[in-house]
């Protein structure tokens, strides 16, 4: 099943209660505070532009914590949902793509406990969040672009990387966060996530050289 909008239309009810169906027109240029007001206002043009502006990422993040794909889309279904109903009684956000990355890694977090007690299998990533460890849509494209030996360096380095770190550069460069965005995710301080930053960047520099780091940071 694609993750897309048809897919998200299958699963909402057409009881107004559980969430509006997804319309084709949406507002452009418009800033984060004014579309969240307008969401809680119970627009379905500005609930639409928020799920249209942030599922496939939430999908792309969510695969470098596990592989249950399907898993992945209940809980972003599910989220989706939850805001919806719940939308008279959330607070102000800052970024709604912070806001929601933070809450689809708490939900699959919560869901993966769940079943681990419940016995019950599933495929998570070694070690849970050894993300960017397989080959990836955007490894794809750097392969395409970079047939040589250090192209291959760059991806053992990213191997090798801690799962915080391996994260944390997901979420900067192939998500485009901020550090204060990154830190409320990670539950980390500002200052600790350039700290962070710092040590994922210093392990890659010495594995590749400076040329190598600035290449990537094109090709993310």
């Amino acid at each position: 099943m694609d993750l897309n909008l048809s897919y998200f239309q299958s699963y909402i009810s057409d009881d107004r209660s559980e969430a509006p169906k997804v319309v084709s027109r949406e507002p452009k240029g418009i800033a984060d505070f004014q579309l969240w007001q307008e969401f809680q206002a119970g627009s379905d043009i500005a609930y639409a532009t928020i799920y249209r502006n942030n599922v496939s990422l939430l999908y792309s993040y969510g695969l470098k914590l596990i592989r249950d794909k399907e898993l992945i889309k209940d809980c972003i279904q599910e989220l989706f949902v939850e805001i919806w109903n719940s939308k008279h009684k959330l607070g102000r956000v800052k970024s709604i793509k912070s806001y929601l990355f933070k809450s689809i890694r708490r939900k699959l977090i919560a869901e993966s406990v769940k079943r681990r007690k419940k016995s019950m299998p599933l495929d998570l990533k070694p070690n849970f969040l050894k993300v960017l460890a397989t080959p990836s849509i955007e490894f794809d494209i750097i392969e395409r672009q970079c047939f040589d030996q250090q192209c291959q360096k760059l991806k053992k380095a990213l191997e090798k990387l801690t799962d915080r770190q391996k994260e944390i550069i997901h979420l900067k460069y192939y998500t485009q966060l901020s550090y204060d965005e990154i830190a409320e995710i990670m539950s980390l301080s500002t200052k600790g996530t350039y700290k962070l930053m710092g040590r994922s960047i210093s392990f890659l520099r010495k594995n590749m050289g400076s040329i190598l780091i600035l290449s990537m940071l094109v090709h993310l």
